[in-house]
């Protein structure tokens, strides 16, 4: 049994390796903070209230749903990474699966639950930091501040937008093997 989970342990990090991820540049590097400009892509969204930890459960229902075949054509989608997750100004959470980069709005089944909207991202920069282990909130708010500190210390750029929780593995995957990121959008402050 030992040898048995100590393999399913080792293959599951890389079996996260497979699933598409949206595409981007790397503009900078600062220590562990990096600088991207993301490609446009098409999003499915869902709002949800509630905790933390658990509006990703809440709406894994609604999003995943439209993915695996609730929609109006039964077309099921690829699962892609990562599952993201910001706070509204409301204190309601917006979640958000990437679309396989194959499609476009044109080409997506309309999502047959009213909760979940199709919308597109414009190419945005964002300063990211990457942290592995839990998803405990003060986990991700301790990152969270670090990236901040890190912008505020980065003259060339500025806050945009609100903070974006981004998660790459399922549950399923032990604490210590999950790679999380905290994505900020940010702007040039000069050309």
């Amino acid at each position: 049994m030992w040898r048995t989970l100590f393999t399913l342990l080792i293959l599951l990090p890389g079996s996260a390796m497979a699933i598409e991820k949206p595409s981007f540049d790397v503009i900078s590097t600062t220590d562990d903070v990096e600088v991207r400009l993301y490609h446009p892509a098409i999003l499915a969204q869902t709002q949800v209230s509630g905790d933390f930890k658990q509006v990703g459960s809440d709406a894994f229902q609604k999003l995943g749903g439209y993915i695996f075949g609730q929609n109006v054509t039964d077309e099921k989608i690829a699962m892609t990474a990562p599952v993201t997750q910001t706070q509204s100004p409301d204190g309601s959470y917006l979640v958000s699966f990437f679309m396989p980069s194959k499609h476009s709005l044109d080409t997506l089944p309309n999502p047959t639950d009213a909760a979940v909207t199709m919308v597109e991202m414009p190419e945005t920069y964002f300063a990211v930091t990457r942290y592995r282990g839990g998803w405990s909130q003060e986990k991700y708010l301790d990152n969270e501040q670090r990236l901040t500190d890190a912008i505020d210390a980065m003259p060339e750029w500025e806050v945009a937008g609100e903070p974006i929780w981004a998660r790459y593995d399922p549950p399923i995957m032990p604490s210590f093997f999950r790679t999380n990121e905290v994505l900020i959008p940010v702007r040039q402050t000069r050309p």
